[in-house]
């Protein structure tokens, strides 16, 4: 499992860095294109906004990953580690029930786009594939999720204290 999990760590970050430097080196083109020989490619502003929204769903992933989303820390430090442990797991049900109401209404989404047969304006391409990077991404963070619950509240049965810090994986 750790190696599925870790050939999926690779995968993500590959991808993402990727996708990154293939829509800087197209913007750049479409910037030279445009400037200096007055011309321009359709489709390639419409391409890096739709890659642009696959990196920052995926990115949500990474980010439970390392554990870098934005929270409250509402626990200061004269709380018993215990209950900061309790209070860790009800976020995380909460964020991860949060997570797969996304998971649920993306699809739906994706499904109405793809009955309706929608394509984008200058590539042609079905809307779908773009709609598809939420439900898809918020996957990946739900299973991150629910392996970070499993091993604080295996700990937490086990007698630590402290949750594990870093994220989950998927």
């Amino acid at each position: 499992m750790k190696k599925l999990i870790n050939f999926y760590n690779q995968l993500e970050a590959h991808l993402l860095v990727c996708s990154l430097i293939f829509t800087v080196i197209l913007v750049f083109f479409q910037v030279i294109l445009r400037y200096v020989f007055s011309s321009s490619l359709s489709w390639s502003e419409e391409l890096a906004r739709y890659i642009f929204i696959w990196q920052i769903w995926l990115g949500t992933s990474v980010a439970q990953r390392d554990n870098s989303h934005v929270r409250i820390e509402a626990l200061g430090g004269s709380e018993e580690s215990r209950r900061k442990t309790m209070l860790r797991i009800a976020a995380d049900v909460i964020w991860l029930a949060f997570c797969l109401l996304l998971v649920k209404y993306g699809f739906e989404l994706v499904a109405s786009i793809y009955t309706r047969g929608l394509i984008s304006a200058a590539m042609r391409m079905p809307m779908y594939l773009v709609y598809l990077s939420l439900p898809v991404s918020q996957l990946a963070v739900s299973l991150r999720i629910i392996g970070e619950l499993w091993r604080t509240v295996k700990e937490y049965r086990n007698g630590a204290a402290e949750p594990v810090e870093g994220g989950g994986e998927a």
